[in-house]
């Protein structure tokens, strides 16, 4: 799978997009989610891109500031209430894990969570014991990941090994006690 695949595939799960309403507070423009009562500063874009809605659906743009928006067909002012949203970033630990894995596992991963009635974007917590290990031959740990989708509690236990023989094995375990496994070996 190529790598703008697996982002297609990010990009399709559930709440992987910021979605929000624009309110104008003097000269700064901000994202109002009124669902999860929450504000996002434009200016605090990593690489100012947003989507605009129009009746021909999303619109990718980037912030030039002052409420101008330039899109592939011009510029466009935002107003007060206009609908944007904003792609999601991955916490690093949890990117990287799933970067680092083999396509037919990244796909099992996913499918699994999802059963659950997670999205990798739901992630709160992630801590990847492979970033700490450096260059070193055999490797082999656990790394630990926690998911919130505001009706349960999803953890993840990563147990992988590297060398020789390279496996990992996910356990997924849910706060409504909901579990699931994958497994894989190369």
């Amino acid at each position: 799978m190529y790598p703008h695949k697996r982002s297609d595939v990010l990009s399709k799960q559930k709440r992987s997009y910021f979605i929000g309403n624009i309110d104008i507070t003097g000269d700064q423009y901000v994202i109002y989610d009124d669902m999860n009562d929450e504000l996002f500063l434009v200016e605090e874009l990593e690489d100012y891109r947003l989507e605009i809605m129009s009746p021909k659906g999303w619109k990718t743009g980037r912030w030039l500031g002052f409420g101008k928006v330039k899109t592939e067909v011009g510029v466009f002012s935002l107003n007060c209430g206009d609908s944007v949203r904003v792609k999601k970033s991955l916490p690093l630990a949890l990117d990287e894990m799933l970067k680092e894995l083999p396509d037919e596992t990244f796909v099992k991963v996913l499918k699994q969570l999802n059963s659950l009635s997670f999205s990798p974007f739901d992630c709160v917590y992630s801590y990847n014991q492979l970033l700490f290990m450096g260059n070193q031959a055999s490797k082999r740990g656990v790394s630990f990941y926690q998911f919130d989708n505001e009706d349960s509690i999803c953890s993840i236990q990563h147990h992988f090994e590297r060398g020789i023989m390279r496996s990992d094995r996910f356990e997924f375990t849910t706060s409504l006690c909901k579990r699931g496994l994958v497994i894989a070996q190369y």
